[in-house]
């Protein structure tokens, strides 16, 4: 199956996102295999869209979003990720990130692996700062940082096609206008990574993290 035919299901599989902000999808970018978006959200930074094929099946993809112990090696901008606790499919993860036009920022989020039907995988977050360890120096603590992957089979089983979602304001005093700038950069990147991670020898065995803590 192609991934363009697969578009509408993961728009489906996306629709708990919709109410999130009042404005359509506007499409910024259409290059190197990924299609980017952004749509307003009232009172606060656009939110974005990054969607694209990834040559590894949805399980491969999602172990390595659950992974979050090695996000400081397959990330960026990642100086520390580790996982605070685990509960079945819940899994808590504090997070260290030095990005780019502004100070460090931490963070810890509740992030939730669930399937969908019809194979597709799925992450959605939504920050937890109470389980945060204290905070580091010389960093901002980032409030508004919730988000999601949308996983759908693709060739088969042996590829997917993969839909993520994020609303991030790493805080501070950044005009809204360089945060949009810098997530038009580093939401892709953060695709792109987890491309390159997905496909990688590292995760080659990884099975489905499902169920696994």
């Amino acid at each position: 199956m192609k991934a363009s035919h697969l578009l509408p299901i993961a728009l489906i599989a996306l629709a708990p996102f919709a109410a999130h902000a009042a404005d359509e999808w506007r499409m910024v970018s259409d290059s190197g295999g990924l299609k980017v978006s952004t749509r307003d959200v009232a009172g606060s930074v656009p939110e974005m869209r990054v969607e694209g094929r990834i040559d590894a099946p949805p399980e491969r993809v999602l172990a390595v979003l659950a992974d979050v112990d090695a996000y400081s090696e397959t990330m960026p901008h990642t100086e520390e990720s580790r996982m605070v606790k685990r509960e079945g499919n819940t899994i808590w993860m504090y997070s260290v990130v030095d990005p780019p036009l502004a100070s460090r920022r931490d963070y810890c989020v509740k992030i939730t692996l669930s399937e969908k039907g019809d194979g597709i995988l799925a992450t959605t977050w939504i920050p937890d700062n109470e389980v945060a360890p204290p905070q580091k120096s010389g960093t901002v603590r980032v409030k508004v940082n919730d988000g999601g992957w949308t996983l759908v089979p693709a060739d088969d089983g042996r590829a997917t096609y993969a839909v993520y979602r994020l609303h991030v304001d790493p805080g501070g005093n950044l005009p809204k206008w360089i945060v949009n700038k810098a997530n038009r950069t580093s939401v892709p990147d953060a695709f792109k990574a987890v491309r390159k991670a997905a496909t990688s020898k590292r995760y080659e065995n990884a099975l489905n993290p499902m169920n696994a803590g």
